[in-house]
């Protein structure tokens, strides 16, 4: 089959809009894929990658529409790494690489150009691959440029006819992939990758043949219905983790080998000698950036949590809860409920971490002995809100996420932006007024209306209700962090010392405001249990929280008192501050909160 007008070049403009048809078709498919993503472990989003990876390209071009080929390509690749997400985004990105390579300086481009760049490119798309395996999305790459350049090796001039031949042989390699992999065999299923490169080749066809081009904001297809294992293995690493290194002559094989010495898989490399994108599985994300700063700058970061993202498909309700890491929950609340934290970024002078990912509360007390340097938050960037958004809503649920306070942070607002830019989710952002464990805990009554069946209208009422009644009270052991931090002013810190006495903080309308006085110099749990015990109701029920900056013993202490004072408290969970906290309130601080047990929650 050939298109109805013979091709004999592509320039910038026609590579751009051949290319963005593509794409659309692609997006349309991105449900699909995620359904049969089962290797390299089952996490069901290589849909998700593969659209977000290429939407940075079409994002891009849109605004680049008539370039040159050259700086076309520059642009698609520089996007496509910047955008790359995931195995599959990786790889994609390196293929990019290597077209641009063969592609030099030419501004025009024949089929037999395209042929060699076809071909240049799956190699290098190999390449970005620690332990290379076939069957998956590069040996899809590898068929379709060989098919070219057979094809133009025996005399095809038209570009069209010569896609259309590359994509008959894509189709057959997709279909042979589970002879090559027993994991898609097994599963019954193609590789998802090499599928959504066939969907964007397709789309680009239907543009050359018959002048298609989807809508952006067309429906998804429904596919066929495909059976996976739910309980399915996902490995024995647990953070999807991905980072890009900037630097001056950077050697993809030299950061390969170090970081093949950490204990990972499904290791990708991808990029040229000034930019590089890691794409690794393992459990501790910190030694990994750690490695990747022996290369060069951080300039991006992240570890998605793949247990947790595989447990959606078992999860109760059709609401998921959001929280960023302002909210400080224990651990075992947050696994038995699902909720999805988006971590708050944390540096100390130029290293910066992700709090609870790369940074633990233990790691960030002893740095905050050592360095010279005081420590900062930063809000985590609209694009990781949007990020756990997407797959939510890839996977069917609504989004309830619940906020730090907006009169401390631009948290919350980052978090309204990204549901905004959201298409895949219903998503609805509640500012707490609060946060640490005022904020934990209006997460963990979200997300048990969630468990309940309770609707993201009804949540969301909830919450509501909830936000004013929530007490928090913050008693630092002094505060040289609070003030250095811009959460108290320098004055407080200047009469508190002179009277020698310790404040109590408590939050009033989203604010840190002085809520009495203990006489001496730092904490003293009798005192913060009497204030607490005070504002409690004799004959209401009450869920408590505590969270403590590196003071367990005063944590236990405060909840004896809390225990001892009250009879009905539903709950007292103790927890570790993390290190957004930290940096406020300040070694051996402790925040408790509570808020009334919802009726319908007996």
């Amino acid at each position: 089959m050939t298109a109805a007008v013979a091709i004999a070049y592509l320039d910038g403009p026609r590579l751009s809009r051949a290319l963005s048809a593509g794409i659309r078709h692609l997006f349309l498919r991105r449900d699909y894929l995620n359904r049969i993503n089962v290797f390299p472990v089952p996490d069901g989003d290589t849909g998700t990658n593969l659209a977000f990876t290429f939407k940075s390209i079409l994002d891009a071009l849109g605004d680049h529409a008539e370039l040159a080929l050259p700086e076309a390509v520059d642009i698609i690749t520089e996007s496509a790494l910047d955008g790359a997400r995931g195995n599959s985004g990786a790889i994609m990105a390196q293929y990019f690489q290597g077209f641009r390579e063969a592609l030099g300086q030419h501004r025009l481009i024949n089929a037999s150009g395209l042929a060699r760049a076809s071909a240049r490119g799956a190699e290098q798309a190999w390449t970005a691959m620690a332990e290379p395996v076939a069957g998956t999305l590069p040996t899809v790459l590898e068929d379709f440029g060989a098919e070219l350049l057979r094809r133009a090796e025996q005399g095809t001039r038209d570009i069209g006819e010569l896609l259309y031949q590359g994509l008959e042989a894509a189709r057959k390699s997709l279909a042979n992939t589970p002879q090559q992999l027993p994991a898609l065999k097994q599963a019954g299923v193609v590789d998802a990758g090499g599928q959504g490169f066939v969907d964007l080749l397709e789309g680009i066809w239907a543009f050359i043949d018959r002048g298609v081009v989807d809508e952006l904001q067309a429906d998804m297809s429904e596919p066929a219905a495909i059976e996976l294992d739910q309980d399915g293995d996902i490995g024995a690493h647990r953070f999807c983790t991905e980072c890009v290194i900037e630097g001056q002559m950077l050697n993809r094989e030299t950061i390969m080998r170090r970081l093949q010495a950490l204990d990972s898989s499904s290791l990708m490399v991808a990029g040229g000698q000034n930019r590089v994108r890691v794409h690794i599985h393992v459990n501790n994300p910190a030694e990994l950036f750690l490695a990747c700063e022996e290369f060069g700058e951080i300039t991006q970061q992240k570890a998605d949590d793949m247990s947790r993202q595989h447990g959606l498909m078992n999860q109760s309700g059709h609401v998921a809860i959001v929280a960023d890491s302002g909210a400080d929950l224990p651990e075992g609340e947050i696994e038995r409920l699902g909720i999805h934290i988006v971590p708050v970024r944390l540096s100390f002078g130029d290293r910066e971490f992700l709090d609870g990912v790369s940074l633990q509360p233990q790691e960030f007390y002893r740095l905050l002995a050592e360095s010279e340097e005081f420590p900062r938050t930063s809000q985590p960037p609209a694009k990781d809100f949007r990020r756990v958004y997407a797959l939510l809503g890839s996977h069917g649920y609504e989004v309830i996420s619940v906020g730090l306070t907006g009169k401390l942070s631009g948290t919350t607002q980052a978090a309204r932006s990204a549901a905004e830019r959201t298409e895949e989710a219903r998503v609805r952002v509640v500012d707490t007024l609060n946060a640490s464990a005022g904020q934990g805990l209006l997460a963990i009554v979200a997300a048990e209306a969630a468990e309940h069946g309770m609707t993201a209208d009804e949540i969301e009422a909830l919450l509501d209700e909830l936000v004013p009644q929530t007490r928090t009270y913050a008693f630092p052991d002094n505060l040289s962090s609070a003030v250095r931090g811009g959460r108290v002013p320098a004055w407080m810190k200047r009469v508190t010392e002179f009277l020698r006495v310790t404040p109590m903080l408590c939050a009033k309308d989203g604010k840190l405001v002085l809520a009495g006085i203990s006489p001496g110099r730092g904490l003293n749990t009798a005192r913060l249990a009497k204030r607490v015990l005070k504002s409690m109701e004799e004959n209401r029920v009450y869920r408590v929280m505590i969270a403590h900056a590196d003071n367990d013993p005063g944590a236990h202490d405060l909840r004896r008192r809390i225990l001892a004072g009250h009879s009905m408290v539903h709950s007292c969970h103790l927890c570790e501050a993390g290190p957004a906290l930290g940096v406020h309130l300040g070694r051996g601080g402790i925040i408790v909160s509570y808020i009334p047990q919802p009726d319908f929650m007996g």
